[in-house]
């Protein structure tokens, strides 16, 4: 009904942005995060939305990449995941960081999300792992960590596992490790470079 809202950022609130169109305030339910903030108030924006619409409410959700509006759409597809969890998903997770958690079955990763059990996350990556796509690694040297951590050989397996056991997901090493050339390194400059690159996100 809605494809997009277009105007000036007039508010940023806990969960949501007021966009000022022509005069008119509409509150837009949208994760609350830096790129969001970088835009600052005052400045144009576009969210792209989606309306949803109950007995006695309506309400706006959108986003600034249509990509993360596609993916909203897909998550609020999924029995027990309605707007608002699928919202809490999108705020505390990096759209990249949710597709590839589901696309290669780490269900752990979306428990951390606040209000996502473990069935609900399993529920998630079996509903959707065939619709959401693997995001993109075009540095070669960084998919082969990936299939070395993945199939568990390998130093950049070796500090995978030693990030796991740091607290860190499994989704979070191997998304980390994608970013990093390992040839020729030992796994604790690897470690040293991920803790690092970790430390700075």
């Amino acid at each position: 009904m809605i494809a997009y809202v277009s105007g000036l950022l007039a508010d940023i609130e806990a969960s949501s942005a007021v966009v000022d169109v022509n005069g008119i305030g509409y509150r837009v339910f949208t994760p609350v995060r830096e790129d969001l903030v970088r835009i600052g108030v005052g400045n144009k924006i576009t969210l792209y939305t989606y309306l949803k619409v109950s007995e006695d409410d309506m309400q706006l959700y959108g986003f600034i990449r249509k990509s993360d509006l596609d993916l909203f759409r897909l998550l609020i597809g999924v029995n027990g995941v309605g707007p608002r969890y699928a919202l809490a998903i999108l705020t505390q997770m990096e759209s990249d960081t949710v597709s590839f958690a589901i696309a290669s079955g780490d269900y752990k990763a979306l428990t951390k999300v606040s209000g996502i059990g473990a069935k609900t996350a399993q529920r998630i990556v079996l509903d959707l792992k065939d619709k959401v796509g693997m995001p993109e690694r075009p540095d070669t040297s960084s998919a082969a960590a990936i299939t070395s951590a993945a199939s568990g050989t390998g130093v950049a397996a070796e500090a995978a596992a030693a990030m796991e056991a740091l607290g860190y997901s499994h989704t979070e090493a191997m998304q980390v490790l994608s970013r990093i050339d390992t040839e020729g390194r030992t796994v604790e400059q690897i470690l040293k470079e991920a803790l690092k690159q970790l430390a700075i996100m």
